[in-house]
């Protein structure tokens, strides 16, 4: 059910909520769920700001390889399947290709979440997709969602705790969580004083042991972790190692660059062969919904 993003108020079906006052907004065409804090507050604007900056960028030019991101798409469907007739939302849409897949493999409708019009805009009239904006800190949902996928988000999330505690709360108990995220980053070039170009990057990054931490204290059960995102310009650091291993690794690049339809078609190998060379670059842990934390004690 939709809930007050706010208070999370059960009485707000309208569009204002009958408990604290909080009224929905609409921008082009776009459902506004932010709170009043979200609205109001300087440092939520500039958040905001720099990530409708960053899609209307990408939008325009994309910083990672359209057909890399794409086939990352594919693989976290694949690492859900089946999604046939499933209630879904997608946090963090980005480009939406993510909600392509879905789409193209079953979901009978998707609730796509963004913090960036820009991003939101494409599906503002599209028959299965309701595209929401709104935080992923304080989302409007509860018990409503068969599956949610969030892809590269919670590295960027102000507050992780909310963000799972609203994760946990729009799924139905049963229902299931895919989150991707970087994996093992160092995160020295989202200094500014190494020229990062952006006000926000990225604020953590994860292994297994974290994301199962995180994960079950947040009431889920982890039933499977994907090393993902791999590329054939991210070797090993062992295969740069020495002068011959650098220049057998240059022989295998060029060899599957030449016999790929397209570079970027490395990252839908099997993972268990792809790592064997490359280095993976993001995980996603797929989990179960078995507490609600919502109303545990």
């Amino acid at each position: 059910m939709l809930i007050c993003p706010e208070c999370s108020g059960e009485n707000s079906a309208d569009g204002r909520c009958h408990d604290c006052g909080w009224e929905r907004q609409s921008h082009g065409g776009i459902e506004d769920y932010f709170t009043r804090k979200d609205r109001l507050s300087e440092f939520n604007a500039a958040y905001f700001e720099n990530y409708e900056g960053l899609a209307k960028q990408n939008l325009a030019k994309s910083n990672i390889d359209r057909r890399f991101l794409r086939n990352q798409s594919k693989n976290v469907v694949k690492y859900v399947m089946p999604v046939t007739d499933l209630v879904i939302c997608d946090i963090g849409i980005g480009q939406g290709f993510l909600c392509d897949e879905l789409l193209a493999a079953g979901a009978r409708r998707i609730a796509a979440v963004d913090v960036a019009p820009s991003f939101l805009a494409r599906f503002k009239d599209h028959p299965r997709v309701t595209p929401y904006l709104a935080n992923a800190e304080s989302l409007p949902f509860k018990d409503e969602f068969d599956l949610i996928v969030s892809t590269d988000v919670m590295e960027h999330v102000i507050n992780v705790g909310s963000y799972l505690y609203c994760v946990n709360r729009a799924l139905k108990v049963g229902g299931r969580a895919a989150i991707r995220v970087p994996y093992r980053e160092g995160l020295l070039n989202y200094s500014p004083h190494k020229k990062y170009g952006h006000a926000f990057g990225h604020m953590r990054s994860f292994n297994k042991d974290i994301l199962r931490i995180y994960l079950e204290q947040a009431g889920f059960k982890v039933r499977g972790f994907h090393l993902d995102g791999f590329g054939l310009g991210s070797p090993h650091a062992h295969l740069y190692s020495t002068p011959r291993r650098k220049h057998w690794y240059h022989k295998f690049y060029n060899y599957w660059n030449k016999r790929l339809e397209h570079p970027a078609d490395a990252a839908l190998w099997p993972s268990h062969l792809a790592r064997l060379f490359m280095r993976p670059v993001e995980i996603v842990a797929v989990a179960e919904k078995v507490t609600d934390v919502a109303t545990a004690t």
